[in-house]
């Protein structure tokens, strides 16, 4: 039972008018009569817009797969992007670092070279106490006798 628009419905052939009948019946149901070619026409009409709806299905969900896709990798290339600029920042700490290590070995320098003048201050002030306690209570020792 095919449900239709009441009404005339247009030729699709010009050789002859009214090729297509339109009856609707006491319960208001709607037939329409035509010849084979005319409904070989509509029918391969039917069969293509079909065709082209299960295609426009299929492009749909291509088209949304595809957009998750550019969204999965737009998150992939900004994330790339933050783990390149975290990887920048720490080259700078660790650049920090090594310049901070060079100012610690230069004081560590210097103050290994104030220690060892300050070591053979002590030596010479332990030679002269040393030789100054055994020398004076000799030369008392000499003066007095």
């Amino acid at each position: 039972m095919l449900m239709g628009l009441q009404g005339n419905c247009q030729s699709i052939s010009t050789e002859e008018p009214n090729r297509i009948t339109t009856y609707i019946t006491e319960r208001g149901d709607t037939m329409v009569s035509m010849s084979i070619e005319d409904a070989k026409i509509l029918l391969e009409d039917v069969l293509s817009y079909e065709y082209s709806d299960s295609l426009l299905t299929v492009y749909k969900e291509r088209d949304s797969l595809n957009t998750k896709t550019i969204s999965l990798q737009k998150e992939v290339l900004m994330k790339m992007g933050q783990e390149k600029l975290n990887l920048e920042q720490m080259n700078k700490n660790l650049e920090e670092v090594v310049k901070n290590k060079d100012k610690e070995i230069l004081l560590k320098n210097g103050i290994i070279e104030e220690q060892k003048k300050e070591i053979k201050k002590q030596k010479t002030f332990k030679i002269l106490g040393l030789s100054g306690s055994v020398i004076l209570p000799v030369i008392t020792v000499l003066l007095i006798l």
